[in-house]
């Protein structure tokens, strides 16, 4: 994926939670999801197709979290 600007990167505040989508060429390709209380997570296609396809049209996501990171 190239370069990401602040302007493909939508932040959505909440009182539980903050909703970062991000876009590639107005694609949503990604979607964080970072809890007051938890940890982050990611929403992907249930169907497990790339990141880097529209998220726009798909029925089912489900929750993927960072296992180990460094």
């Amino acid at each position: 994926m190239g370069d990401i600007n602040d302007d493909d990167i939508e932040i959505i505040e909440g009182e539980e939670r903050t909703i970062f989508e991000y876009r590639n060429n107005g694609v949503l390709i990604m979607i964080k999801i970072v809890p007051k209380v938890g940890r982050p997570y990611y929403m992907v296609p249930a169907d497990g197709s790339a990141h880097y396809q529209s998220l726009d049209h798909k029925k089912r996501l489900y929750p993927q979290w960072v296992i180990l990171d460094w």
